[in-house]
């Protein structure tokens, strides 16, 4: 029987004296640099949008370089520009600041994360969309986002609706697509891969180390996230679509899960080959 203890182990050695010095000491800026990001936002947000706006941004990349993730970028993002939509699979809360380090985005999130001590603080400065999964204001909730569709808003969805083990994609959900539906608007799917931690190829038993799903525990999962000195992740960047060119929300989502999950086969097969 496998104890939740033995479940976090990994064959990676423990940080150094050295490794932990250069750690914390990152982490203090970080914590100075952090201070004063919130402080600027809070102060100045309201009277400049972009400060409110790229403030999240920029969160994402200090959070980035904190743990020392290496982001590549693969395929064609210019055409992402001009998306309004943006979707991909989910492993882990480090999808957020990876895909979120790019450009203003707002990512949508279940309701229940709002109420998240300091989480939840980081998700309303984010400006995420808090959406309640229910029939009753499921009619609300797609013409809110469908509302900040139209006003230009770049909007994130997970179509999975919760996180996966990073052995698979999971099934999608088409209503994350009821805003869209018998409408026009791009669609840019992202493939996002976690290829290395501490410069080791990660495999199956290594992908719990990132993915965080089901009744994992946040707490030490988290601190085992922290005593890793580096951490690879790739975005597949996929030709976008139409979301026209679908009879309804459903023969979308089937195609975009198909595209999604074999590309991410794919590249797992490839990893797997080295």
């Amino acid at each position: 029987m496998v104890t939740k203890e033995n479940f976090y182990y990994s064959p990676i050695n423990n940080l150094s004296f050295i490794d932990n010095l250069i750690f914390y000491t990152k982490l203090v800026f970080f914590t100075v640099a952090f201070a004063l990001l919130i402080t600027l936002s809070v102060l100045l947000g309201k009277i400049i949008p972009s400060i409110e706006k790229w403030s999240p941004v920029l969160f994402h990349k200090m959070l980035l370089w904190l743990l020392s993730i290496e982001v590549e970028i693969v395929g064609e993002t210019d055409q992402s520009k001009k998306s309004n939509l943006f979707i991909s699979n989910h492993l882990s809360y480090l999808d957020i600041p990876i895909l979120g380090s790019k450009f203003p985005m707002r990512f949508v999130a279940k309701s229940e994360v709002e109420s998240w001590p300091f989480f939840g603080f980081l998700a309303k400065k984010g400006r995420s969309i808090f959406i309640r999964r229910n029939k009753t204001d499921s009619f609300i909730q797609k013409n809110k986002i469908l509302d900040m569709l139209s006003s230009g808003e770049k909007i994130f969805v997970f179509p999975e609706g919760t996180t996966s083990d990073g052995n698979r994609v999971l099934d999608f959900k088409s209503s994350s697509f009821s805003s869209v539906e018998n409408q026009s608007f791009m669609i840019q799917p992202i493939v996002i891969v976690y290829s290395d931690l501490n410069g080791i190829p990660i495999n199956r038993w290594l992908r719990p180390m990132i993915a965080w799903y089901g009744d994992m525990d946040l707490k030490p999962h988290l601190s085992k996230l922290v005593g890793l000195m580096s951490i690879k992740a790739k975005l597949i960047y996929l030709e976008p679509v139409n979301t026209q060119n679908f009879e309804n929300r459903k023969d979308l989502s089937n195609h975009l899960e198909d595209k999604i999950r074999k590309v991410y086969s794919s590249a797992l097969s490839k990893k797997l080959a080295k």
